[in-house]
C-alpha cells in the first residue's frame, strides 16, 4: 500500500550518553549496526510513523548510506567520516535527499542544551518533510513494495529470551512480555526519553554481514548488497534465512531456503546487523557465522 511521504531516514547515536533515545518507538524499521570503537548506531526509518523528536542524531558511514537508499528517503545525519563524503557529493547530484546537518539541511535540526554534545542534535519528521522540498527533494508517495507480513503463528508458551552479542562487551537482549519483544541494553530495559513505556518490537531479523577495519581509528567497510545468512524470530519462533538485498534501488527482502518469502509479524522490525563471530541465543540454542 501506498503512503503518500517519503520515507524518513535517521542515523541515531548509541552511545551511553545518549540513552535514552528519542523517537525510536515511532520507527516502523530500526537497523542497528556496528561502527568503530565497540558501539553501534541505528538507521531509524520512518513512514507511517512521524514522532516530533528523533535522536540524537550523529554521523553517517558508507554503509549506513548504502543500508538507506533502497528506501530513497530523506537521510538525515550529522557530517561523516571522510570516506563517505565524495560519495554522498556524487548521490547528491544524482538526486539522493541528503540531510546533512552541518553544510546541507541545518534548519531541519536543532541542539537539546539539557545534554551535552554531540549526544544533543534532534531532528523530527515534520522538519525533514518541510525542508526538502527547499532543496528540491520532493516528499513524493513511498510506493515500493514492503517486507512480507502475516499473522504470527501462536506464541510459545514463555518464549526465551533473546540475547544478541556483537562483542564480548556489548549484548541486546530481547524479553517476550505481553505479546512483543522489550529490549534491553546493559540490563536497561529501552524506552523513548519522552515516554517511560518500554520498546514493543513485533520481529526482530539478524543478518550476519562481513565487514573489513579499514584503519587505525577503526573506520569499517562493509558491502551490505548481496545475499547474507539471516534468522526472522517472531512470537519466540525462528526461522533460518536469506537476507537478499540485490542492491540500492531494490528494497531487501527475507527469504527461506527455497526462494520463498519469509513473513514478519505486523508491527515494529529490528534489523540487527551482526558482525563475523556475533551469535544469536535462544534459550540454548546458539547461532553464529
Amino acid at each position: 500500500m501506498a503512503v503518500l511521504h517519503r520515507v524518513d531516514a535517521v542515523v541515531v547515536d548509541n552511545y551511553p550518553d545518549a540513552r535514552p533515545q528519542s523517537g525510536l518507538r515511532d520507527a516502523d524499521v530500526v537497523y542497528e549496526v556496528e561502527a568503530e570503537g565497540g558501539i553501534t548506531r541505528y538507521l531509524a526509518l520512518f513512514l507511517e510513523g512521524s514522532p516530533a523528536i528523533i535522536g540524537p542524531v550523529r554521523s553517517a558511514r558508507t554503509y549506513l548510506v548504502d543500508l538507506a537508499r533502497p528506501y530513497d528517503p530523506y537521510f538525515a545525519h550529522a557530517g561523516e567520516n571522510d570516506d563517505v563524503w565524495g560519495p554522498l557529493r556524487d548521490l547528491r547530484g544524482q538526486g539522493f535527499a541528503d540531510m546533512e546537518e552541518i553544510l546541507g539541511v541545518p534548519e531541519a535540526f536543532w541542539r537539546d542544551d539539557s545534554r551535552d554534545m554531540p549526544h544533543n542534535l534532534y531532528t523530527s519528521v515534520a522538519r525533514m518533510r518541510s525542508s526538502g522540498p527547499k532543496h528540491d527533494w520532493p516528499d513524493r508517495p513511498y510506493t515500493d513494495s514492503e517486507f512480507e507480513f502475516s499473522g504470527p503463528p501462536p506464541a510459545l508458551v514463555d518464549p526465551a529470551d533473546v540475547d544478541l552479542t556483537f562483542w564480548n562487551d556489548y549484548r541486546v537482549t530481547f524479553h517476550w512480555v505481553g505479546g512483543a519483544y522489550q529490549r534491553i541494553i546493559d540490563g536497561v530495559t529501552q524506552h523513548d526519553r519522552e515516554n517511560p513505556t518500554p520498546y514493543r518490537i513485533s520481529s526482530i531479523v539478524a543478518v550476519w554481514m562481513p565487514a573489513t577495519v579499514l584503519d587505525s581509528i577503526g573506520d569499517l567497510r562493509m558491502d551490505v548488497y548481496g545475499k547474507f545468512p539471516a534468522m526472522a524470530i517472531r512470537n519466540g519462533h525462528a526461522a533460518l534465512a536469506d537476507w537478499i538485498a540485490s542492491g540500492p534501488d531494490t528494497p531487501p527482502s527475507i527469504e527461506d531456503g527455497h526462494g520463498r518469502p519469509v513473513a514478519l509479524a505486523p508491527g515494529q522490525i529490528y534489523i540487527e546487523i551482526l558482525p563475523q563471530g556475533g551469535s544469536v541465543t535462544i534459550g540454548k540454542n546458539v547461532w553464529s557465522h
